[in-house]
């Protein structure tokens, strides 16, 4: 049977069994400190089925360079699931910390669309404006030129498969 080798980037202290979780910080069940702005990352070409960067892209300098660095490590079909705050959202840029924000164009765009494939893409909001999910998920480009400052989204979850 094939190991599947799985990555959990930036995981803080969202650890998760049968992953190798990677963070800056040593947090408890961190299986590697490492920063991740520095590249290339201490993995082999082609390693992992799955990665999971969930509130990370925000954080990094070259989002551009780490999406590279991501298909490098990853295998031909592997799935990567990225949430990070909406460019409309208040945690986009209420944290210091956090040097952009994301839009539903962000992956479709800067050659990405030769490395992935983008398999699934919602914008979240908070409960109060729950009828703005309906035109974002038809439309979210007219959303996020029309309505993104009036009814603020939360995050972009994104899942995609790598292209070798």
């Amino acid at each position: 049977m094939q190991k599947i080798e799985k990555l959990n980037l930036g995981s803080g202290d969202d650890i998760r069994p049968g992953y190798v979780n990677v963070d800056f910080e040593k947090f408890k069940g961190v299986d590697k400190i490492w920063d991740l702005n520095k590249i290339p990352y201490p993995f082999k070409d082609n390693q992992f089925n799955e990665i999971i960067m969930k509130n990370l892209l925000e954080h990094l300098d070259d989002a551009y360079k780490v999406m590279l660095e991501i298909h490098r490590i990853s295998k031909k079909g592997a799935l990567i699931h990225i949430r990070t705050p909406h460019f409309s959202s208040n945690n986009a840029w209420g944290d210091l910390q956090h040097k952009r924000g994301f839009n539903s164009e962000t992956f479709k765009n800067s050659n990405m669309s030769d490395k992935f494939e983008i398999l699934a893409q919602r914008i979240t909001f908070p409960h109060i404006r729950f009828f703005m999910r309906s035109l974002a998920k038809i439309n979210p480009v007219f959303y996020e030129k029309h309505f993104a400052y009036i009814f603020p989204a939360v995050d972009l979850v994104t899942k995609l498969r790598v292209k070798k």
